[in-house]
Formats: structure tokens, sequence, C-alpha cells
């Protein structure tokens, strides 16, 4: 058998306790899921997951909406309304 490296790695204790009890749904350890985790990392060359960084555009967008620089359609054809104001 393989010999096993110990580590210590700190963690949110949030997201720890949360992921723990879903692991328990699958009959798996903490230990198994970063194992699952890093054997994917090895075979994918990578993560297994894919981590967006938003375009300039779109963290305008989410600014503008933090601003309350939104317009709201709130007519019974927002649709109508919304393709009137951009002929407009």
């Amino acid at each position: 058998m393989i010999a096993r490296r110990q580590t210590s790695i700190k963690v949110d204790p949030i997201a720890w306790d949360s992921a723990k009890e879903i692991f328990k749904e699958y009959n798996l350890t903490v230990t198994d899921a970063i194992n699952i985790f890093l054997n994917r990392v090895r075979m994918e060359k990578g993560l297994p997951f894919d981590l967006k960084i938003p375009s300039e555009s779109t963290i305008q967008a989410i600014e503008e909406i933090k601003r309350g620089e939104v317009v709201r359609y709130t007519s019974d054809d927002p649709i109508n309304e919304m393709m009137k104001d951009l002929k407009s």
C-alpha cells in the first residue's frame, strides 16, 4: 500500500461542518473527499471545475445593480415595454 502523507490545513469551520455532513450522505470522510479532489486535479491536470473571472462589462453591470441604476419593467407586458424602450 502507498504511504499516506499527513498534512495540516486551515479551513473555514462553517464550510468544514457543512461539507462533512454532505460527505456523510455519500459515506465519505473529509479525507476521502480531499483525496478524490486531489486525484481529479491530477487526472485533469487542473481544477476539476471552471473558475471564472467576471469580464469588465459584467463587473460594471454588477456595480450598476448595487447602485440601483437598473431599469425595471413592471407592466403586464414587460417585453413590449422593453422593446419600445430599446427602439427609442
